[in-house]
């Protein structure tokens, strides 16, 4: 009687995931005919007499392949196993935050339906959250405390079939510290003014210099240029008003400097 595969279980894995096949014609107990997945043969162990099979998955393989057995000159039906490939990170949505309570961010790439962790670097494992297809995966940074320079740390992703390769900048994260300021000066003037230097700490990747009419509460954007990461020259916005107390603060992706500095025109 030829072979007949009725199941297979589970129906995908990895190499070397444990495979029990279930079905007629197989043999006697113990007995070893040759399992095929795909192109590649490996030996059985029959563990119920003619009608259980249990099979090593091999390695070489990808994707779908089809399990056969073969017992003497017979070979079986086919049953699909499918192979789990390890996932890829090739973005990251946003790719910078502050080390404290980093907010969520979007992985792009392939294998995250069976994700079981992503981690970033010596930051650690982020919190998963929801998956769209394959492809898209939310997650939330760790946590991380920074002092100094922003730190950059690669993201990988792990799934049964392994761990992401990682590959550059498109699967990196950079943590910043928020920037504190700590003096202006001077800390009087009028709008439109040029050299107004102020100075503080984590002066990294400064996106704005904000002063802000707490009466509004109105924010007026203004020019300024890094001397370093202490120190920042500023020009006082050509359109706030004359006459105010106008807070004074510094953001990059850490955050924004906090309490404000007091600039009265």
């Amino acid at each position: 009687m030829a072979p007949v595969i009725t199941s297979i279980s589970p129906t995908q894995g990895t190499s070397g995931t444990a495979v029990t096949i279930t079905g007629t014609g197989f043999g006697a107990l113990a007995s070893t005919p040759t399992v095929r997945f795909g192109n590649t043969s490996v030996t059985g162990t029959v563990t119920v007499a003619n009608t259980q099979i249990t099979a090593t998955a091999p390695g070489g393989c990808a994707g779908q392949v089809n399990v056969t057995v073969t017992v003497g000159a017979s070979t079986s039906n086919g049953r699909p196993f499918f192979y789990i490939a390890a996932p890829t990170v090739s973005g990251v949505s946003a790719n910078v935050g502050p080390d404290t309570a980093p907010p969520a961010s979007t992985l792009f790439g392939s294998g995250f339906a069976s994700a079981t962790a992503v981690t970033f670097g010596v930051a650690g494992a982020g919190t998963l959250g929801p998956v769209s297809g394959d492809s898209q995966r939310s997650v939330t940074p760790p946590t991380f405390a920074v002092t100094g320079a922003p730190v950059t740390v690669s993201v990988t992703a792990t799934n049964p079939g392994g761990t992401s390769a990682i590959t550059g900048a498109s699967d990196q994260y950079t943590y910043y510290d928020q920037p504190t300021a700590a003096t202006i000066s001077p800390n009087t003037g009028a709008p439109g003014d040029t050299g107004v230097l102020i100075t503080g700490t984590g002066f990294y990747d400064v996106s704005a210099v904000t002063f802000t009419d707490p009466a509004g509460p109105t924010d007026f954007a203004a020019g300024f240029a890094a001397l370093s990461d202490t120190q920042l020259i500023v020009t006082v916005p050509s359109g706030a008003p004359a006459g105010t107390a106008l807070d004074v603060t510094v953001t990059n992706p850490g955050g924004t400097t906090t309490p404000a500095l007091v600039f009265t025109t």
